[in-house]
Formats: C-alpha cells, sequence, structure tokens
C-alpha cells in the first residue's frame, strides 16, 4: 500500500512539473513574448514528461495487478485455514463425546462394581479389592455403603486400608 502512495505522489509530481513547464511557456506566449513559438527544447521537455508519466502509469497498473494477486492468494490462505480450524473443532468434538462416554462408561461400571462387592463377604472381597490400583479401589469404595465399605477395609492390609482411608478423606473434602 505505501508503494502505490509512493508512485501516486511520484506520478503526480512529474505530472505538475509538466503542466507548470508547458504553462509557464503557454503564459510567455500569451504576454506576447519575442517568439510565441516553443523550442525543440520545450517539446523534448514535454516528450519526457509524457513518457515519464506513461512509465509511472505501467508500473502503477504492475503494482496493482500483484496487489490483486497477492490479494486473492491471501483470500485462499484464509479459506484454507479455516476449513483447517472446522475440521480442528470437529476432531475436538469427537474427542469431547468419547471422553464423555468413557467416563459416562466408567461410573457405570464402578457402581455395578461397587453393588457386586457389597453383596459379597467382606473377607471374600477385601483381597479382591486389595489387589485393584489405588484409584479403581477409590471409585468402588467411594461408591459402596459406608457400612460395608467399613466392613471390607477392616478385612484390608492395614497400610493399604490407611492409605485408602487418606485418599478417601482427601477426595471428600475437594
Amino acid at each position: 500500500m505505501k508503494s502505490v502512495l509512493i508512485i501516486s505522489l511520484i506520478t503526480f509530481v512529474l505530472i505538475f512539473g509538466g503542466v507548470v513547464v508547458i504553462s509557464s511557456h503557454l503564459n510567455k506566449a500569451a504576454q506576447g513574448g519575442a517568439n510565441p513559438e516553443l523550442t525543440a527544447d520545450d517539446y523534448a521537455a514535454a516528450e519526457r514528461v509524457f513518457h515519464d508519466m506513461a512509465v509511472e502509469r505501467d508500473r502503477i497498473q504492475r503494482d496493482k495487478e500483484e496487489l490483486l494477486a497477492l490479494g486473492q492468494a491471501v483470500a485462499a490462505q484464509e479459506q484454507v485455514l479455516e476449513q483447517g480450524r472446522e475440521s480442528l473443532l470437529a476432531v475436538i468434538k469427537k474427542l469431547e463425546q468419547k471422553q464423555q462416554e468413557y467416563v459416562d462408561e466408567r461410573e457405570r461400571s464402578a457402581v455395578k462394581l461397587a453393588k457386586m462387592y457389597e453383596a459379597m463377604k467382606p473377607q471374600q472381597a477385601a483381597p479382591i479389592i486389595s489387589a485393584l490400583d489405588m484409584d479403581i479401589i477409590l471409585d468402588i469404595m467411594s461408591r459402596m455403603k459406608e457400612r460395608q465399605a467399613a466392613k471390607i477395609l477392616a478385612k484390608m492390609d492395614a497400610g493399604l486400608a490407611a492409605q485408602v482411608s487418606t485418599r478417601m478423606s482427601l477426595k471428600g473434602a475437594s
């Protein structure tokens, strides 16, 4: 955009200069100067001005075409970026749906296991639950009735029961 302004300014100066030169000669001729005719130098100066104006006009036209082409390239890139953004948003939405499905399934599974372990005798459930991952133990125990969970904790190894109790108290506080 700056180049177009600069070129326009140069063109204006050249045109204005040509007009000034020609008008000064016309004024001299109108005032009854010695020679109302234009000299060869005057014609040469006018030709140079017109030639320079034609060169500037061509350069401005090339710059205009170049800017137009760049604008079209930018528009195409913006369209590609928008399509990529829409595609990415669709993938994110699918991932969020899958994550929610996973969370829902894990919740159903934990509830089902909690009911199953509640139905078992504490001395049978304790060794099985003790072998599970701590996060799974916490999910299951937090969904059990307190009385049954306490009986199972009593049958667990004391160290593991303490860890489970501590983590459950921290989980309940948050």
